[in-house]
């Protein structure tokens, strides 16, 4: 028998999470709590001053950029910036380990395994 009793309080520690919308509202409030949680977390947005706002807030410092946090414009609806995003997440972290897309009231979590 496995024991979660403690598992679940380092769920996110160090998992790359990818949150699509991150720029305000929902988004913005998964951000945070992932970081909290000790995620490193991609703050993406189609609006990318909006994106770099919660990655500021998030990391602490004016560029938004740091070993934890990073910001990225994203426009969901284009499958080219969808690769390029990834293809910049991975080129920093190597993996995405948790996609949350955050759009408007709409959201879905895909949980990536990689083994």
């Amino acid at each position: 028998m496995v024991d979660v009793s403690n598992s679940w309080s380092n769920i996110l520690n160090d998992k790359v999470v990818l949150i699509t919308g991150a720029g305000g509202g929902i988004g913005s409030a998964i951000s945070r709590t992932c970081a909290l949680q000790g995620a490193r977390v991609v703050v993406s947005d189609v609006n990318k001053a909006a994106a770099d706002a919660v990655a500021i807030e998030i990391s602490g410092n004016k560029n938004g950029e740091s070993d934890r946090v990073m910001s990225l414009e994203l426009d969901t609806a284009s499958e080219q910036a969808i690769e390029e995003g990834v293809k910049k997440v991975v080129e920093k972290w190597g993996t995405v380990h948790v996609l949350v897309n955050a759009w408007e009231s709409v959201i879905v979590v895909v949980v990536v395994v990689v083994l």
